[in-house]
């Protein structure tokens, strides 16, 4: 036999090896999302995303009230940016596409954090700092680090700026928190950074790839998507009339709806404990 039908032969085998290996991931993995476990998961994702839409469209509800709010409130006018990116983020999700829907989720918090700092009439922000100028990197190590944190100084005034009238003093120190860290974790897979590149390569050796998503991937993403939409809904909330605010939470929000339980929305829940119906729901006053 020739040595080039030799190489020929050994090259068809490692396609065909290739080949069939995909194959049998494709199939695995397609058992994997036909169960009942990761179809409890991608339940989950849709429960957020409903329970997210209706506090939103509730908001639009109630403004009617008042139609100027809708020349006055850059919340509500942006509304469909917010909703796109909600539906995206989960379907993509639901296609493995993981990192696409971080992007999508880290323009959620960006937008809702922006859109409440302009309806709050855009609070004073230091002046940027003199910075002396930096050595330009020189290695793959230096210029991967280079990646991180590139405009996140601008982003952290914004967010340090923000006053609230619902979120006591606690609750608006944890806002803060999780919209930093929200935005720095979610920024590294909307700008290349070196997390995201060396996680891949790490990914890579290991074998695994995107859309072939376990279940404790679902489940991951799915948390910080909770993280996402609870910090968006607080912004919302924040921005709009706190006393209207009030008349939502009372009689529209069921104990089922899932932001109850959510650190953000949850403490604007609590501000409205005064109130004398919800004091005679649980038997304070009669």
């Amino acid at each position: 036999m020739a040595d080039d039908d030799l190489e020929s032969d050994l090259l068809a085998t490692m396609i065909e090896s290739v080949v069939a290996e995909r194959q049998r991931r494709s199939d695995e993995h397609a058992t994997l999302r036909a169960g009942d476990a990761y179809k409890g998961a991608i339940r989950q994702i849709d429960r957020y995303i409903l329970d997210y839409g209706l506090g939103i469209n509730m908001i639009e509800m109630m403004a009617t009230r008042n139609p100027p709010f809708f020349e006055q409130l850059i919340s509500l006018r942006i509304k469909p940016h917010f909703i796109q990116s909600m539906i995206a983020a989960a379907q993509m999700i639901k296609e493995g596409l993981h990192d696409p829907a971080r992007r999508e989720m880290r323009f959620l918090v960006e937008a809702s954090i922006k859109a409440l700092w302009l309806d709050q009439g855009s609070p004073s922000l230091r002046q940027d700092a003199d910075r002396s100028t930096a050595v330009s990197p020189k290695t793959v190590a230096e210029k991967a680090a280079a990646l991180d944190g590139l405009g996140r100084e601008r982003f952290d005034e914004v967010v340090d700026s923000l006053r609230f009238g619902m979120l006591n003093e606690a609750a608006g120190n944890q806002y803060r928190q999780t919209a930093k860290s929200l935005y720095g974790t979610l920024s590294t897979t909307t700008h290349v950074s070196s997390r995201n590149v060396e996680r891949d390569f790490a990914n890579f050796e290991k074998g695994k790839h995107f859309a072939f998503e376990t279940i404790a991937d679902v489940n991951a993403i799915a948390r910080l998507l909770r993280q996402v939409l609870d910090l968006a809904l607080a912004s919302h909330f924040e921005a709009f009339d706190h006393g209207l605010v009030g008349d939502l939470f009372e009689p529209h929000f069921a104990p089922a709806w899932s932001f109850l339980k959510m650190p953000l929305v949850a403490a604007i829940d609590r501000h409205f404990d005064y109130k004398h119906e919800r004091r005679v729901c649980c038997g304070e006053v009669g």
